[in-house]
């Protein structure tokens, strides 16, 4: 019990009612650099991705380069989605282009041009846990649609989420466990079931990211990260390590932040 997450903690009965008592540490294990306009992400084996000089490079849990790829001819990528630990999602909201790449950021098929579907502008996607779907947001017709990788089949699509939901705006989108989660630029988080119907919706207030682990949302909110238990809304405070700190990911036991022009490895952990 000396070296948990704190994440795993607010699942447990009365963590949240002894958070005064309980004390942590970060411990930082890697950084590497990142351009101010550049992306990234990181999968589950803790590999790290990174857009740099019009190219995606691909580095390893331990921070050892292993494989660097052009993308001149995808364009500008606003966001990097590891499908699984072979294939990477790649999404272009200039060029309205999905493309999929392998674990050498080959790219392994055809990209998808979204202006061949009933899309007036996508601007961000998230990768389903359907096999070879993905979710994408038309922001202009204010819908939700779930199109396969193949590029043929429309699986899904939940329309006037403006008019439904009366939602502010969508900021942020991921499907975790067959439900997908949705957040608003006022601060909301809803959640879908797998056909698209609305589960609930929490208010979180102020936030600049997100991930989803087990029955808690993890939010980012300043300098400090915000743990939101999804069954009886408790909630818990945790001090990050730096200030300035933009985006977060969670991989294994480690945290991932994005910092200016570094992204940053902390393991955080109980002390006695």
């Amino acid at each position: 019990m000396k070296k948990r997450l704190v994440i795993l903690f607010i699942l447990l009965v009365g963590f949240c009612q002894a958070q005064d008592s309980t004390k942590y540490a970060w411990t930082k294990q890697l950084e590497l650099s990142i351009g101010e306009n550049d992306n990234w992400s990181v999968d589950v084996l803790g590999n790290v991705y990174v857009t740099a000089n019009r190219t995606i490079q691909k580095y390893d849990s331990l921070g050892v380069k292993k494989f660097s790829q052009s993308i001149k001819s995808l364009g500008h990528l606003k966001s990097l989605r590891p499908i699984n630990t072979m294939k990477l999602l790649t999404f272009s909201e200039e060029q309205q282009l999905i493309c999929v790449l392998d674990n050498t950021l080959t790219l392994s098929e055809e990209c998808i041009d979204l202006s061949g579907f009933d899309i007036g502008n996508a601007t961000m996607v998230a990768v389903s846990g359907q096999p070879d779907k993905v979710w994408v947001v038309d922001q202009l017709n204010s819908k939700l649609i779930l199109l396969s990788l193949g590029g043929t089949d429309q699986f899904q699509e939940i329309k006037n989420l403006q008019g439904i939901l009366n939602i502010a705006g969508i900021v942020a989108i991921q499907e975790v466990n067959n439900e997908l989660f949705l957040a608003s630029s006022d601060g909301k988080i809803y959640r879908f079931d797998l056909y698209g119907s609305l589960i609930d919706m929490h208010d979180i207030g102020s936030f600049t990211s997100f991930i989803i682990e087990g029955n808690s949302l993890v939010a980012l909110n300043n300098d400090h990260l915000v743990l939101h238990n999804w069954e009886d809304e408790s909630q818990l405070r945790v001090e990050l390590p730096l200030v300035g700190i933009k985006d977060v990911a969670l991989s294994g036991n480690f945290f991932y932040f994005r910092k200016e022009n570094k992204i940053l490895k902390f393991v955080l952990s109980l002390q006695d």
